[in-house]
């Protein structure tokens, strides 16, 4: 994002008190750091200072809001990948800016936030989703119509995502691709923030708010280790399944869906092992630990699959609809239109066969 204007400042002590970087020649690479929130460009042929708000801003308020989110300095410097003293650096430096205290740390409680913090995120939350339709708008003129951003709920890169991307490939040529796979609701934040194009998510909440597309339905099914006697059925009840130790993919919304389902036996089940990760519970049916639910199922094996043995229920429970959400409105670029129609085209390919 370049510089935006923030007004004059007339000398270097004002300067000092708006806490910002001074920079003297438009050429010069002598920068004096005061914070990280602006910058002051001096004129060669006048005493004026030019303010400037830094792109970083935007990145540090983003910074400021995951703590929020997340509840902790740690665990928001591990979702943006980033040192915990940058953090705690935005932090600072925000509220020395503004004057007010943002978060409360309290021992024994973590991470509090302020009423005047409350306000400031809110505050950031505006000024960042404005840049992330700053972002879509650009992007969805063409700027680069040859990137394309996608979410996705974690178990869908092994299942399905590879094929279709290389038919994306085939329609429009190189494109390139980047895939962050996800739990739905930081799903949702990546796409409000503007940080993905487009997400792949199951109809289970967050609500999502934008352009909803939908793929197509996944039907629960039993997923039990090759080895198990269960593997010779073509079809089993819920009630036979719920007997045997049950292994739990406990994302965020997945675990709710998934004690939904099990309402539907008659007996509560015994979870003998958790784990977020699609392929480590795969891992562990085959290895004997159990067996699991899964809804949706690839069109060709997985390599794990070779110990696993997927076999549809007999009851009609409540499948979860696949869908896609953007923000883009009637402006969406083409990569994301071939990319929702091969996506349908793939699931319901996928889907004949298994019925065949």
């Amino acid at each position: 994002m370049p510089w935006q204007s923030i007004g004059f400042v007339t000398s270097r002590r004002r300067a000092a008190k708006l806490r910002c970087r001074v920079v003297t020649g438009s050429n010069s690479k002598e920068y004096h750091q005061i914070t990280p929130f602006c910058k002051i460009h001096l004129h060669k042929d006048r005493n004026t200072f030019y303010g400037y708000l830094m792109s970083q801003t935007l990145k540090q308020l983003s910074y400021i809001c995951a703590v929020r989110d997340h509840g902790s300095f740690a665990k928001a410097a591990h979702a943006k990948n980033i040192s915990q003293s940058s953090i705690l650096a935005a932090v600072d430096a925000a509220e020395q800016e503004f004057g007010l205290q943002i978060f409360s740390r309290q021992k024994g409680r973590g991470v509090v936030i302020t009423a005047a913090g409350e306000r400031f995120i809110a505050a950031a939350r505006r000024l960042l989703g404005a840049e992330s339709d700053f972002n879509r708008e650009m992007r969805s003129q063409g700027l680069d119509g040859r990137q394309v951003r996608i979410g996705l709920f974690e178990p869908f890169g092994s299942i399905m995502m590879v094929e279709v991307l290389d038919r994306v490939r085939d329609r429009l040529g190189d494109i390139s691709i980047e895939l962050i796979e996800a739990d739905q609701p930081s799903l949702k934040r990546y796409l409000d923030r503007g940080e993905v194009d487009i997400i792949l998510v199951y109809d289970l909440g967050p609500d999502f708010d934008g352009n909803m597309e939908v793929i197509g339905r996944a039907s629960p099914h039993a997923v039990v280790p090759a080895s198990s006697p269960l593997a010779q059925k073509a079809s089993i009840s819920i009630n036979e399944l719920v007997k045997h130790p049950i292994l739990l993919l406990s994302l965020p919304l997945t675990v709710t869906y998934i004690m939904t389902l099990f309402d539907y036996a008659d007996q509560r089940p015994n979870f003998a092992f958790k784990s977020r990760s699609y392929q480590t519970i795969l891992r562990a049916v085959a290895s004997g630990f159990g067996a699991t639910i899964l809804n949706a199922w690839p069109r060709e094996p997985l390599l794990v699959d070779a110990g696993i043995k997927r076999i549809p229920l007999k009851e009609k429970l409540p499948s979860a609809t696949i869908m896609t959400v953007d923000h883009y409105g009637d402006r969406r670029p083409e990569v994301l239109e071939v990319f929702i129609q091969t996506l349908r085209d793939y699931f319901q390919e996928a889907y004949q066969e298994r019925l065949a």
